[in-house]
């Protein structure tokens, strides 16, 4: 059942005129929006945490949602930026955990007030509750923020071990990028690295190490990068690339189901900030934090 969510009261109360707006989006969900300055928008759902749309200045779409993607809270929306939180990939837990199924709540807007660098932000909590124990028996709080800066989108996940016991988690950021075309599109930055090829085989991933200046595409791809560097580019075959600078994340996940997905996949690559193989400790009353910030960068 969808959550009683009074979407003027949120923007009576976290509202700020002509930089954070709260409004419905796609199915009636609740989002938040963001407009820069420099005219780049975001659009932010509180269902699953997930930024759905960052646009440029020139009203081009940055990321890329499925046409199968819904928005009835029957399913995690299917694009855009969804979390995988407290578990990447399969396991134990739903498929990439609950994080990109719940319902976040608004724990902070701001906007600068310095005119020269007004950068709208909405921070987004999850919290455990009833349900979440019942899977994951720990006590913790995330806070997602996602500011516009410029025309670049960052975020920050902090996660804080609230209850008095350690807990571990994987996670990761499961950007889709919209593509001209997957043939053509190319991730640079991860040559060097050692990678589990998991479409070789999905539960015992044999290693490689990527030997290619460039990753590109000429079948599925789902590859975990180890160690992955702190700044990738995917150039997305229209003269420019998205450049993702990170912090925290160990690991990059690179992904493109190919065939499988004939209605979409010729649209979209999935360059992930991940912490996907070695599970992230936190100590009892402590936060981990990790940034991803996105900018698109011509190539020309």
């Amino acid at each position: 059942p969808a959550a009683a969510v009074d979407v003027p009261a949120l923007n009576k109360q976290f509202g700020i005129p002509g930089a954070v707006e709260v409004t419905t989006g796609r199915g009636g969900l609740p989002i938040v929006r963001l407009t820069a300055p420099s005219g780049a928008a975001a659009e932010v759902y509180l269902f699953g945490g997930a930024v759905n749309s960052w646009t440029q200045p020139s009203g081009d779409e940055v990321l890329y949602i499925r046409p199968d993607a819904v928005f009835d809270r029957s399913k995690p929306i299917s694009g855009g930026i969804p979390h995988c939180f407290p578990q990447f990939g399969p396991g134990p837990l739903p498929q990439h955990g609950f994080a990109r199924g719940a319902d976040w709540a608004i724990g902070s807007t701001a906007a600068d007030p310095n005119p020269d660098d007004v950068e709208p932000s909405v921070e987004l909590i999850l919290t455990d509750s009833e349900e979440t124990r019942k899977i994951w028996p720990h006590a913790f709080r995330a806070a997602y923020r996602v500011s516009l800066h410029g025309e670049g989108l960052k975020t920050e996940l902090a996660v804080s071990n609230t209850g008095d016991a350690p807990f571990s988690f994987t996670a990761a950021l499961h950007t889709y990028i919209e593509v001209a075309d997957i043939r053509t599109a190319k991730v640079s930055g991860l040559k060097g690295l050692t990678y589990l090829d998991k479409t070789a085989d999905a539960t015992n991933p044999p290693r490689a190490v990527e030997a290619r200046d460039a990753v590109t595409f000429a079948g599925p791809v789902d590859s975990v990068y180890l160690g992955a560097p702190g700044h990738l580019e995917l150039d997305v075959g229209t003269g420019a690339a998205v450049a993702i600078d990170s912090a925290g994340w160990p690991d990059a996940v690179v992904w493109s189901p190919w065939e499988s997905m004939p209605a979409c996949y010729e649209r979209f690559c999935c360059v992930e900030n991940a912490a996907a193989v070695a599970p992230v400790t936190v100590e009892a009353g402590k936060v981990w934090k990790a940034t991803s910030d996105f900018a698109v960068v011509d190539l020309a």
